[in-house]
């Protein structure tokens, strides 16, 4: 029954499509009939994918004239798209620094689909390799880089990621409660960065630090990973001023405001 019903729902998918590119800086609002004329459908059809694409945040209809319009959640989700693709480029020269600075693997990722996603990575100068890859993913609860991109979420979002991923157990130091870990995402907010403390790997620590966007949202985050050092060691403390002064400074090159406070 699931595949007669497939095409139906893949043909609603690309007729909604069709909706939102009728809309333009020419043609900033349309009415039902307008619609379904230039898509040369049923008033009826053009009514129902109206009406799905406004509960679902897309467009907009004015409560006087009817009309429908874009709404800002395209402006967000553009700024999104266009903020992951000039993020590496803009990010690379900070990486490079951080990286001779402190002689450790630095990385940069964003959350995707509640997982970390490694956009960016500088191996260690001292020639230990780690599971870590450009494009590779890892769990958000047990990394540095994970808890800043969760902390910094609205806590609704946080409960599905939670629901959806769940809290697997790497080491004896993994965060395997809901309330231990939104108490350490609570830490991490108050202090501005967050420390893995082998939480993932054993033996492994990374401090990681939140990338900001123009509008002050935390779009990625940063890292210093190292091997073998005390989280509570003088060394690894220099890694967390490097890490947050890396983020900031990425920040800035995204358009985050000098002004603004973390």
């Amino acid at each position: 029954m699931a595949s007669r019903r497939d095409p139906y729902r893949v043909g609603s998918i690309e007729r909604a499509m069709e909706i939102l590119k009728c809309f333009s800086v020419t043609r900033p609002e349309l009415g039902v009939s307008e619609i379904a004329g230039r898509l040369r459908m049923p008033r009826s059809s053009a009514h129902r994918l109206l009406a799905a694409l406004k509960r679902s945040g897309f467009l907009e209809q004015d409560g006087k004239t009817s009309r429908y319009r874009l709404s800002l959640r395209l402006f967000e989700m553009g700024s999104v798209v266009l903020n992951t693709m000039e993020l590496p480029a803009r990010a690379r020269p900070v990486l490079e620094e951080l990286q001779r600075h402190t002689g450790e693997t630095v990385h940069l990722a964003i959350l995707d689909e509640g997982q970390v996603l490694y956009v960016d990575k500088i191996d260690s100068s001292r020639g230990v390799r780690m599971y870590s890859q450009v494009g590779r993913r890892a769990p958000a609860h047990c990394t540095g880089l994970g808890k800043v991109l969760l902390a910094y979420l609205p806590q609704e979002e946080v409960e599905r990621i939670i629901a959806l991923r769940g809290l697997p157990v790497y080491t004896r130091n993994t965060i395997a409660s809901p309330e231990a870990l939104r108490a350490e995402l609570e830490e991490v907010r108050r202090r501005g960065y967050a420390i893995d403390r082998g939480e993932h790997e054993d033996l492994i620590a990374c401090a990681a630090a939140p990338i900001r966007d123009y509008t002050g949202k935390v779009i990625a985050a940063v890292s210093v990973t190292a091997i073998g050092v005390p989280w509570d060691a003088p060394a690894f403390q220099g890694y967390i001023a490097a890490a947050a002064g890396a983020a900031d400074r990425i920040s800035r090159a995204m358009g985050y405001g000098a002004g603004s406070t973390r």
